[in-house]
């Protein structure tokens, strides 16, 4: 898919939100804590031991956003969804035609002018340019970037450390 294709009416990108069907650290992360989490036996002990804590809800809760087909990940871009039509932007931007709300003449409008994110985020596409800034979410979004959290994250696990040269 190309990068023009994941970004949103509001000038969003789903390539950078941990909903997207291809951003995997989220769900990664969510399999990592129920390894870890098998792996003490907390299935075993906790239920017992703790009352304050619900651990099949948790479970379940862990298994929910570890999953790639469920309600919660977003296997269309926004664009191309119609379960969000009813977003007022989307209908603004299709009204007037054009691709995101960045390339309109009335931005900012009554719609997004308290936005304080879609501002900041019209300023870079206006400064860098519509291509830069393609380039410049792909590339977000290949080192892991989310931008509800404005961090990167990568998720790994390893059978056991790398060795240290001369140790065994």
């Amino acid at each position: 898919m190309k990068a023009e294709d994941l970004v949103t009416y509001c000038g969003a990108y789903c390539g950078t939100c941990a909903r997207w069907r291809e951003y995997t650290a989220f769900r990664e992360a969510a399999a990592l804590l129920a390894e870890v989490a098998d792996a003490h036996g907390f299935q075993r002990w906790i239920p017992r031991r703790v009352t304050e804590f619900n651990y099949a809800e948790f479970r379940r809760g862990v298994e929910f956003f570890r999953g790639r087909d469920t309600w919660f990940v977003c296997q269309k871009p926004c664009k191309q969804d119609p379960a969000v039509a009813s977003c007022k932007f989307r209908r603004c931007c299709e009204r007037r035609g054009i691709g995101h709300c960045f390339d309109c003449a009335e931005f900012p409008c009554k719609h997004n002018k308290n936005n304080s994110l879609m501002i900041e985020r019209a300023k870079e596409y206006r400064k860098l340019g519509r291509q830069a800034w393609l380039r410049l979410l792909a590339k977000r979004a290949a080192q892991g970037f989310e931008h509800h959290t404005k961090k990167c994250y990568r998720v790994s696990a390893a059978e056991r450390p790398p060795s240290r040269p001369g140790s065994p």
